[in-house]
């Protein structure tokens, strides 16, 4: 009897949500978040409760606490920044945050539920990630306890280097693998498919990813894994926190006039740089600058769009900057003339299509485009 109380309860949450229409409820808008009460929140079937200075939140997956600025998941905790506030002897909590923690998402005004995948019947103990992109996100998600391999690009976290060395992204060393006695290898784009046959055909399950290429795809592929290992919570709970503090990039840089940008990866014979299909474009527009090559697919450009487009800004590593500087065909550019030009010490960090990316990427490119507003985002990142 008790199971279909159970199961009823979460009906009527699940139907509360996906048909309401946020303009009738209770709530107010500070800092571009919008927030709504706790009585509000009960009116939809979230179940939200308060102990002293904790909100208890109870979801399809299990608790979260809301601590101070901080989410708390059983493996792991997460910040974030619009932080709940008392008006009229009422507690306001930020609305998207407390929807993405249930699966739900707002969209013109309308909460809706979200489509997530299900639960895998056995979850990997044992995983080799062959991406640093996923090694990354494993350790982000809680589950750096069951890594037992990575490549040696996976260099992030720090603690990443107490996980053994399997070979490289592209040439995983197959007889350490068998060594390590997976239950679950795990790849991205650029694994080959005969080697992927080569493991299944010995009985080693191979999980292969796309490589995300814009920040919704980047929160969709945490959603992914965290679910295939046993995360989901801590799932939805990493995306809260990065879409709240992208909410807020968004919000600080909301007035900023837009400068045109290039970040250059490669110079000379060939120039190099992200085009407008790829994330680190999306990195590049939420941080306030507009991508020159916006228009073209993949990576290659040519000298004569960049003259033609003339960045006011041009960022890169140190030898790709040194690279430029030093050939005479750059020296008609605004950015080179104007020495508007910078160097990032880590360029991993726009890289990796990870939270890292939408966190400390997101606040790099931000120092450079708007040095101003960056100042309001470094204590909050």
């Amino acid at each position: 009897m008790s199971k279909i109380i159970i199961y009823f309860l979460l009906f009527i949450s699940s139907y509360s949500i996906n048909h309401v229409n946020i303009n009738k409820l209770d709530v107010q808008s500070r800092n571009g978040t919008v927030f709504m009460s706790m009585n509000s929140f009960s009116k939809i079937g979230v179940d939200l409760k308060r102990s002293k200075n904790t909100f208890i939140l109870n979801t399809d997956l299990g608790k979260y606490y809301l601590i101070d600025n901080r989410i708390i998941t059983p493996q792991k905790e997460y910040t974030y920044l619009s932080i709940p506030f008392i008006s009229q002897e009422k507690y306001y909590l930020p609305l998207e945050l407390i929807l993405e923690l249930n699966g739900a998402y707002l969209k013109n005004n309308k909460i809706i539920r979200s489509v997530e995948p299900k639960n895998p019947n056995i979850f990997p103990k044992r995983i080799i990630s062959l991406s640093p992109g996923i090694t990354e996100k494993i350790f982000a998600l809680g589950g750096e306890d069951l890594l037992v391999g990575r490549t040696s690009f996976s260099t992030y976290p720090e603690e990443v280097k107490n996980i053994d060395i399997v070979g490289t992204m592209f040439e995983p060393n197959l007889e350490i693998i068998l060594d390590k006695d997976p239950d679950t290898v795990i790849a991205e784009t650029h694994f080959r498919k005969k080697l992927m046959s080569t493991l299944n055909s010995l009985g080693i399950s191979v999980t292969k990813y796309q490589t995300p290429i814009n920040i919704p795809e980047i929160h969709r592929s945490i959603v992914d894994l965290g679910v295939l290992l046993g995360r989901h919570l801590e799932a939805r709970g990493l995306n809260a926190s990065l879409k709240d503090k992208i909410n807020y990039t968004r919000y600080i840089l909301r007035d900023q006039e837009v400068p045109k940008v290039y970040y250059v990866l490669g110079s000379g014979k060939t120039d190099i740089t992200p085009g407008g299909d790829t994330f680190i474009n999306s990195l590049m527009v939420l941080a306030g600058g507009e991508n020159i090559a916006k228009e073209k697919n993949g990576w290659r450009y040519s000298l004569e769009e960049l003259i033609l487009n003339n960045p006011d800004i041009i960022f890169g590593s140190q030898r790709n900057i040194d690279n430029m500087l030093m050939e005479e065909n750059y020296y008609f550019l605004t950015a080179i003339k104007n020495k508007n030009h910078y160097i990032i010490p880590d360029d991993s960090i726009f890289n990796l299509p990870g939270p890292r990316a939408l966190t400390q990427g997101i606040y790099e490119m931000v120092k450079i485009f708007h040095p101003e507003s960056a100042k309001k985002l470094k204590p909050k990142y």
